[in-house]
């Protein structure tokens, strides 16, 4: 336990927990909840979340919780078991049915104990014990005011009459106690075996040690004397926890020595404190008469911040045994060698400081102090002020000349000299009026600057150290990644430049800034360095954009980094104007906006303890009802319409719980698990059916993962797709289906009607068509002839014509041989001769009858083309025997030539008789008059 600071108190106020003002009793169940015995009712606490259950109209007196996380409670009049998990919700399972029938009243169970012998339940009037399912009685010779529990060993307390021990089932008058039979007994605890402490209401603890009982004269007894004890709790580490009526809580070792004293000044909310509680992890519950407040006993770090007055810190030193913090309010101080055990040493404002205090230097056994209003020596608790330049950023001290200090401030430089021992302002630097907050010397003497927006600044000064004599401005073009956010920073006798992306040394060569991988490799931490400082056993101790940590040095020359403890800093540094402090080996002081943090390597934590996560309530608005998982047995069934829900959950772990991060995985519905969020809850909205598994999982302050809680649900299916609906979906298909099959069968029996008709039909229309095809295939088969019958014709026609044109061309050849005959009778002399020519031109004669032959033609010709000619002559009647004749020549298709010789006439008669032709039929010389003859 640390007597630095005052350790992390959460307070739970009324207000937030939402109950009575009281809390009598304390316990927590095998998960983790914190269950508290309150004036309204039993409260339950999960680190995020507030239950009150009302049991009946009595307040809760007192709770225990065994082992299997059974939980017992005492009220006015009544005890018994609750179990917040029932199938029907919360449920009080009263244990007076058990009581023998002589027993009317029980009166106000104060005590709860699991003990050996079974559950102890203490009131005024009686000891209960139950066991197997029956209890026990032990009745007062007055009445047990208090009973306690320590070592196994279990007492009983009658004022007038004596202390009492429960021995194998005998009550046993306690003899050494005699001396106190007439005081009010209110807490027994033991640090070892043989030795046992009484604490008493007026007179304070008495130890029982060795077989004697005496006062136990102690500087912690006499703190309680005057503050009246109530409770109190053996702590680990054979310390004790006072609970006092008047003043908080003391906590003091074995030994009585106060290790610390908290009340409301020091960030409790009530200095009456009712009971005392360890928890899982070895931390403190308080029940307050008016509220409840939590404690954190097992950290190294605690703080010295509002609470004993100071604010916003800066900077702070130790000096001649004196712990001096800056802040923003002024230079506060107090004793740190020896710090008073009763906590009256308090902090001290140094006056003259009032304001804004920004650095704090020893350099040469004596104490600077930069201020907003300038320079101060502090010696002790006072003040001196040395220079009124405003705004003191920082001082060093030159390398070559240890009795001048170069300080920074709000426009430039300051020289300062250590004359009879002490410093004194000598100039201010001409010629250089940058910002100087960050200032370090290099080995040549030159002054460097880093200026937070413009770069980082080479200064070099005269010999007499009163004026810059060159300045010159590094920035994007020398190296660095930015002109802004360049903090200096000096390790190891060197100094560097902690950038954007990583940290940079001063290349004299080139005159430019390089990455330095030494440093890179060793602060590997993917942010900005901030600050940092190396102690005494070579670890660094440093600060990032969002925390801090340190580096180890192992035995074997490798660094460990260690960041785990300062994780609940991480929200409480002062951004841009980080600071730490180390001195010796285990006060690391680090800035925080409340004050500051103090960390103590002895106090060793664990971090990596367990804890689970738990889903504690789902509800569903539809339905308006909520669905505990801790009691549902089997997977609920919910319903597809309007389905939303929302899924609380918690992770019992009470230290930093604002900084408790949560993250969930859906079986059936997620891709991967969420991001990690401080919401306690969960909504889901429209899911479709399926069976679903809601997982979640917390992550605390220090980055462990708890285990995993799940709650599985099913979605049924809307109700048109439930089983039911699918049932009557099966019923009616089968309906429908009888239905068309009998529809099917009507169909198919009206079809084989309608087919028989239509084949009937078509029957009838194919012996029709039959019929018809007859009647066609005979007129096909007239036509036929008759198309033989014209080609017959026409082949007559033209054989006529032929044989006609011959015999036309015979009688040609016999006029023309008779012709010659005629001519040779005549011109010869021979009279027999003359007979016989005469006698062969008769015969020739007699062979040559154009005209009976040419009938013969005309009469045929006519008899065949008769229909030709009726046609003609009934649409042309103007047209001659010659032009039908014609007609019928040009539709044979005989040549002009034969159309003359048939004629007897010259081919150009034809010609004129065609042309006359057409003018008759009234048809252009464009209509090919054959074609024409031959389509009529």
């Amino acid at each position: 336990m640390k007597k630095i600071g005052v350790p992390n108190i959460l307070n739970y106020p009324k207000k937030e927990y939402k109950a009575g003002t009281q809390n009598w009793n304390i316990a927590q169940d095998p998960d983790g909840f914190m269950y508290f015995a309150n004036n309204d009712g039993l409260l339950r606490f999960d680190g995020l979340n507030w239950d009150l259950f009302r049991v009946s109209i009595s307040p809760v007196r007192s709770v225990c919780i065994d082992d299997e996380g059974i939980i017992y409670i005492g009220l006015d009049d009544d005890f018994g078991i609750f179990n917040p998990n029932s199938q029907n919700g919360p449920e009080f399972i009263s244990l007076l049915n058990k009581l023998p029938e002589d027993i009317d009243e029980v009166d106000i169970i104060w005590k709860i104990y699991d003990t050996q012998y079974g559950i102890v339940f203490q009131s005024y009037q009686y000891i209960f014990i139950y066991r197997d399912e029956k209890i026990w009685t032990i009745k007062p010779e007055r009445a047990f005011f208090y009973s306690f529990y320590v070592n196994k060993r279990l007492f009983f307390h009658e004022p007038g009459v004596g202390l009492f021990e429960f021995i194998n089932g005998f009550v046993n008058k306690v003899p050494w106690a005699e001396p106190l039979k007439d005081t009010e007994i209110l807490s027994i605890i033991s640090f070892y075996e043989n030795q046992l402490l009484i604490g008493t209401g007026q007179d304070g603890w008495f130890e029982y040690k060795n077989g004697r009982l005496g006062k136990w004269d102690v500087p912690a007894n006499r703190q309680v004397e005057k503050d009246i004890l109530f409770s109190a709790l053996k702590l680990d580490g054979n310390n004790v926890a006072i609970g006092t009526i008047l003043n908080g809580l003391i906590i003091a070792n074995s030994d009585g020595a106060i290790i610390q004293q908290l009340n409301r000044s020091k960030g409790l909310q009530n200095n009456t404190i009712l009971s005392l509680f360890k928890d899982h992890s070895g931390n403190l519950w308080l029940g307050l008469d008016n509220g409840i407040d939590y404690i954190e006993l097992n950290s190294p770090l605690s703080y010295i911040s509002s609470s004993e007055g100071i604010s916003t810190g800066y900077c702070c030193v130790i000096h001649n045994d004196m712990l001096y913090l800056g802040t923003n309010q002024g230079l506060f101080t107090r004793s740190f060698a020896s710090p008073s055990q009763d906590n009256s040493d308090k902090f001290e404002l140094v006056p003259g400081t009032e304001g804004q205090v920004w650095s704090l230097k020893v350099i040469n056994d004596e104490l600077l102090c930069g201020h907003h209003m300038g320079t101060f020596v502090v010696k002790d608790k006072e003040a001196f002020q040395i220079s009124d330049e405003p705004g003191g950023w920082t001082f060093i001290q030159k390398d070559d000349n240890p009795a001048m200090a170069i300080g920074g401030n709000y426009t430039g430089l300051s020289i300062y000299d250590n004359k009879d021992n002490t410093w004194k302002f000598r100039n201010k630097v001409k010629g250089f009026s940058e910002s100087s907050r960050f200032i370090t010397e290099d080995k040549n003497g030159n002054i460097w600057v880093s200026h937070g927006t413009r770069g980082v600044f080479r200064v070099r000064l005269n010999n007499e150290c009163d004026s810059a004599v060159q300045v010159k401005l590094y920035g994007k073009n020398e190296g660095l990644p930015s002109d802004k956010l360049n903090v200096l920073l000096s390790v190891d006798d060197s100094w560097y430049i902690s950038a954007i992306d990583g940290i940079y040394t001063y290349n004299e060569s080139v005159d430019l800034f390089v990455k330095d991988e030494r440093m890179n490799s060793l602060f590997n931490l993917n942010e900005r360095l901030k600050y940092v400082q190396k102690d005494n056993e070579g670890n660094y101790w440093y600060i990032t954009e969002t925390g801090a940590g340190v580096f180890h040095l192992n035995d074997d020359g490798t660094y460990t980094n260690i960041t785990t403890p300062f994780k609940q800093l991480s929200n409480k540094l002062v951004q841009e104007w980080e600071f730490l402090y180390v001195y010796g080996t285990d006060n690391v002081f680090i800035a925080t906006e409340d004050g500051f943090a103090h960390y103590s390597s002895r106090i060793v934590a664990t971090y990596n303890q367990p804890f689970r996560s738990y889903i504690t309530k789902v509800d569903v608005p539809y339905l308006d009802t909520a669905i505990y998982p801790d009691i549902q047995q089997e997977m609920p069934e919910l319903p597809f319409k309007k389905n939303a829900f929302r899924f609380y959950f918690s992770a019992p772990f009470y230290q930093n719980p604002e900084q408790l991060e949560f993250s969930y995985f859906i079986e059936n519905y997620s891709d991967k698990w969420s991001s990690w969020s401080h919401d306690n809850y969960r909504d889901l909205t429209n899911l479709p059916e399926n069976e679903y598994v809601f997982r979640v999982k917390a992550k605390n302050s220090f980055d462990i993962e708890s285990e995993e809680a799940s709650f599985s649900f099913l979605i049924d299916p809307p109700w048109y797709r439930s089983k039911m609906a699918m049932y009557i979906y099966i019923f009616f298909v089968i309906l429908i289906g009888l239905l068309v099959v009998r529809l099917v069968n009507k169909r198919f029996e009206r079809s084989k009607q309608k087919e028989r008709k239509k084949h009937e039909k078509e029957l009838r229309k194919k012996e029709k068509e039959f019929e018809q095809q007859s009647v066609l295939a005979e007129k096909e088969i007239i036509r036929l002839n008759n198309e033989k019958l014209e080609a017959e014709k026409l082949s007559l026609d033209k054989e006529l014509a032929n044989q006609t044109l011959s015999i036309v061309n015979k009688n040609k050849f016999l006029m023309k041989i008779n012709q010659e005959l005629k001519r040779v009778s005549e011109e010869t002399s021979d009279g027999a001769v003359a007979s016989k020519m005469a006698i062969l031109k008769k015969r020739i004669d007699k062979e040559i009858d154009n005209q009976h032959q040419k009938k013969i033609f005309e009469s045929y010709f006519e008899e065949v083309h008769a229909d030709f000619f009726d046609r003609m002559k009934e649409q042309f009647p103007q047209l001659s025997p010659n032009d039908l004749r014609l007609c019928a020549y040009i539709r044979m298709n005989m040549s002009t030539k034969e159309i003359a010789t048939l004629q007897n006439i010259t081919e150009r008669g034809v010609e004129i008789s065609r042309y006359r032709l057409r003018k008759k039929l009234d048809i252009s010389r464009e209509i090919n008059l054959s074609t024409y003859l031959l389509n009529f």
